[in-house]
Order: C-alpha cells, then structure tokens, then sequence
C-alpha cells in the first residue's frame, strides 16, 4: 500500500491501495515532465544551418546582415495595423541586452499574459516544491474542512488524471467529485463519527469577495468568470446534464451531484422544425441553489452545459454533508466559517484530529494549468494563495496584488513596478491590468535565469505548435529545433503573446513579448496581430 495517488505515470506500478485507506491523495507532475527534454526534441542544427532552412520555408524577411531589431521593425510596419496600439520588446535572455524595442515603456492591457506574472510570482513566494493541502479535521461531533485556496480540488481534468486501486481492487484511471469526497465520508465513519452536530467549512484563507469589482457584469455567468473562494470544487461550476420531459427540457443530472437544488423550467422550451434553433442554456438566480433553464432545446445537447455556482464554500458545506449522510454519517447541519471559529493558521490550528487523507495539489501542476489551458479561476487563486502568504491574512486582490509588485521589484530593482505595471487581477480579465512590455521580457529573463523555479515555470507554458492556447498557431515553425513556450493573451480589443525562445534542452536565448491593443480600429486587427506575433517568433527563430 502506497501512501499517496498520484498523477505520475512512471510511477503507476506502485499503486497498489485501498482508496479507503489512503494517507494522502496527492496531484503532482513527474521529474521529467520538468525538463524542456519531456518533449523529445532532437538536438538543433547549427545556427547557419537553421539560418539557411528557414530562409528557404520564408519564415524571415532578414537579409543577411541585418539586424533583427531592424527586420522586427518592418515586420510592424508592414502589419496592416495603422491605428492599433503596438508594444514590442526583445532582449537576450544571457545579457539582458535589448534587441528590440517598440514602444517598449509603454503601459498596455496585458490580457492573459497577466498570468505570466502571476505564476511566476507564485513559484517565487511558495517555492517550485511547494504543495496546496486540503484537510478534514474532526473534534468530538464537529468536521471541519480546512481549505488552503487550492483552484484544483475536485477539478474533473485534474481528476481524471488519478490512476488508483478501487477497494474491489480494480486498477481504475480517474475519480469523479462524489469519489473524492467519499473517501472523507468513508473515513470518518470509520472514526465512528455517525453522528455530527455540525459540518464547518474554513474558507478563511481567502476574503469572501468573491467577485472582482473589475470583471464584465454582463459575462459573470460564464466559466471564465467562476467566483474565486478560499474553497474552491471542480472549478466552481456545475455542469448540467439535460434531457427531455415531454415538450419541456429539464435537468437530468447535476456533476457535482447536487439533488437539492431548484430549476426552473417555465422559460425552456423544446422544438424541432425547421426553423428550431438550439439555444439551451442555465441561468442563476439570486439564491445560490436556485437555477433557469432558457432557450430552446433542439436536440437533446451531448456535453453538459456548464453553469458558475454562487458561493460555492457554502455549496461545498451542502455537498460534503449529503455525502456524509450517503455514507452512514449523519450530519444535523453545515455551514461557513465565522470570527467566532477558532482560526486555522498557517499551521492548523483547529482542534482536533485529521479525519481521511489531505487532499493535497502541487504548485507545479497548478501553475501549469494555469498557463497551458489559460485557467483564470487558478491566477485569481494564485493572486490570493500569495497575498495570503505574504501578509499572514485572509488573500485579496489588493494584498495579492501587492505580492506581485514586490517580487518584481525583488528580480527587477526597486521602483521597477510603480513605472511598469499595474496589478487589478491575476488573470488579467480586468480591463485596468497595465505592463509594459520591456518589463515583461525583464521578468521574463529573470525568471529563466532563475535555477530555482526556471524548470517549473517554463514547463507550465503552452509551446508554439505543439500545445495548449498556440498548438494549431505556427504552422511554420520548425519546431524541431525551436522551442517557443510563451502565453497568449485576449479581451476584446487585445491581442498579445509573451514567451521564450531558444533550441530544445538549452537555456532560452530571446525573451519577448508583443502587446496588441487597441484592435477594433483596424479591420481584422485580432488576425493581424497574431500574424504579426508569430512573424517576430519566426525572425527570432532565425536569428539564432
């Protein structure tokens, strides 16, 4: 019997466990999958051979002798975007000389390369080793939840990624939410815990504001909008299964399992003709366990729809007791945390014994899911996760916030933040995040060059070609011998991508970073910038 699940495929053989009795569940990324070599990249040709080959595929405008400073400058002139606001920055990530510099001072809406910011930040405050930990601790007739702002409790994707021995001892890849949170059930009954007078969840790691004052009030119930809590569960939505009852659609199924709550239908309707379109969508109300059904329902929908849930410590509170109750225990009632409760500290302070195993996530894989899937629920988590740390109170924004200026006055000098960069949200959702571009390849630089978290940090990046946001981008890059992990970015109206370049296995050689604001004055100015993006990686690529 192993103490932990984990995702780690290398070390599937030695799994062999009773879920019912694990000490910990543990979510983390292999050794390998740290190192630019997971990708199984061949050594890189020589520079003049590489040089030659991407002259021959057009992937430069370079002549030979001029500068790439020069030839990045004619790749915006000729960009097509004439009333578009345009920063670029370059530089050497050895030196830190600039190689080229457009408007580089400039304070632009980063969009999602906020992130590059954010995760970065985090790897600094809590370490590249550093593990998000999740804890149900029993005293007498009480449970309480002890959160730690972990984004990734319960999320689906993270769980399907769980090879473990089922109790039946059936090898099984994946858990579903009601599995996860069986396993607490299970173990308290085991405790003798039948009986409970009260179910506590502490989300106090975080602030109740859940919201950011900064976001669209028109798209808050979308996914990329899910409310940031101390206590986070699979993402913090609901995914609802719908069907048809008679010439009305209803909701089948709720994932997470939730029978409690209450649909209304009365505005769903469900046609076919010709003329039918499919439309069906969930609203939320006022009262979190409270939803609509709305639209039309032209075919039953194949995929769940997906709805953000209000509040969800306090619909976690409501979950894990119907669990309870699922599995023997029976729970009289639940409820949040107040500042009557004693306080859970950095050290766990509550009072009594830890009842099933931590439910414990490493930062890495965190901040990979972060960069790689452009996750804003976990930069908002990250934001608080490190305001948290570094004041010793509940997370905010504004203390996140303030951890993110101080660590790039810690890498840049101090005073490099009040020039470049302003910090609303982690994700960079707000319309009033501002960096400015030679600030963003400075810390980008930083970073690579930091032996510390550099691993961590690069492998949480989509790469150019091969994965997550740009794995259909770059259809002409060599990406053979060039490895570009970068992160895009886009609002309406933005359009950016910041990122490394270099060859396989090495230390990257340019840092850059092309913000793009500005494009609803051209005609397709979002195509144009991310033509003009990918131009500058390609002369990059070829001036190595």
């Amino acid at each position: 019997m192993t103490e932990a699940w984990r995702t780690d495929a290398p070390l599937r053989d030695s799994m062999e466990h009773c879920p019912m009795n694990v000490k910990s569940i543990v979510v983390l990324v292999t050794a390998a999958s740290f190192t630019i070599g997971a990708f199984a990249l061949p050594a890189c040709a020589t520079p003049a051979t590489y040089l030659d080959r991407a002259k021959q595929k057009g992937q430069t405008t370079a002549k030979p002798g001029a500068s790439l400073g020069a030839a990045i400058q004619a790749a915006v002139d000729a960009s097509g975007l004439k009333n578009a606001s345009i920063g670029v920055s370059v530089r050497e990530v050895g030196s830190g000389a600039a190689v080229a510099d457009i408007s580089g001072a400039r304070l632009m809406t980063p969009a999602s390369n906020m992130k590059v910011l954010t995760t970065a930040a985090a790897l600094r405050v809590l370490g590249a080793d550093w593990k998000f930990s999740t804890r149900l601790v029993g005293n007498k007739d009480r449970l309480t939840v002890i959160a730690d702002g972990d984004p990734s409790l319960g999320d689906p994707e993270i769980l399907d990624e769980i090879v473990h021995t089922d109790a039946a001892g059936v090898r099984k890849q994946g858990l579903t939410t009601e599995e996860l949170i069986d396993i607490w059930a299970a173990a308290a009954k085991r405790a003798g815990m039948t009986q409970v007078r009260e179910l506590v969840v502490d989300d106090r790691i975080f602030d109740r504001e859940f919201t950011h004052p900064g976001w669209p009030a028109d798209q808050l119930d979308e996914k990329y909008c899910a409310e940031i809590a101390g206590l986070t569960f699979s993402v913090n939505l609901l995914q609802g299964r719908v069907t048809a009852a008679g010439n009305r659609p209803e909701i089948a199924t709720w994932m997470p399992a939730a029978p409690w709550l209450e649909v209304d239908t009365s505005k769903a309707t469900a046609t076919n003709g010709k003329n039918s379109k499919q439309s069906i969508w969930i609203g939320r109300t006022d009262s979190p366990s409270r939803f609509t059904l709305n639209g039309n329902m032209k075919a039953v929908p194949v995929e769940p729809i997906a709805v953000c849930v209000r509040d969800m410590p306090t619909f976690f509170a409501r979950y894990v007791s119907e669990r309870m109750r699922l599995a023997g225990v029976n729970v009289a009632s639940a409820r949040i945390a107040t500042s009557t409760d004693p306080a859970a500290g950095a050290k766990g302070t509550v009072p009594g014994d830890t009842v099933g195993p931590p439910i414990t996530t490493a930062l890495a894989r965190v901040v990979k899911q972060c960069n790689t899937e452009s996750q804003n629920l976990y930069a908002e988590s990250l934001l608080k996760r490190i305001g948290a740390k570094r004041s010793g109170k509940s997370g905010t924004w504004a203390n996140g916030a303030a951890a993110i200026a101080a660590e790039v006055d810690a890498a840049l000098g101090a005073g490099t933040a009040a020039k470049g960069l302003v910090v609303a949200d982690g994700s960079g959702l707000c319309k009033e995040d501002r960096v400015a571009p030679n600030l963003m390849t400075a810390w980008l630089r930083a970073i690579a060059n930091d032996a510390k978290i550099s691993q961590a940090f690069i492998n949480s990046l989509a790469v150019a070609g091969v994965s997550g946001t740009v794995q259909k981008r770059f259809k002409d890059l060599d990406t053979e011998h060039v490895f570009v992990p970068c992160k895009t970015g886009y609002i309406n109206g933005v359009s950016c991508l910041s990122g490394l370049v270099g060859r396989p296995g090495e230390t990257p050689r340019f840092a850059f970073s092309v913000l793009c604001n500005d494009l609803t004055k051209d005609k397709d100015g979002v195509g144009k910038a991310k033509a003009l993006q990918e131009k500058i990686v390609m002369i990059l690529a070829a001036g190595m």
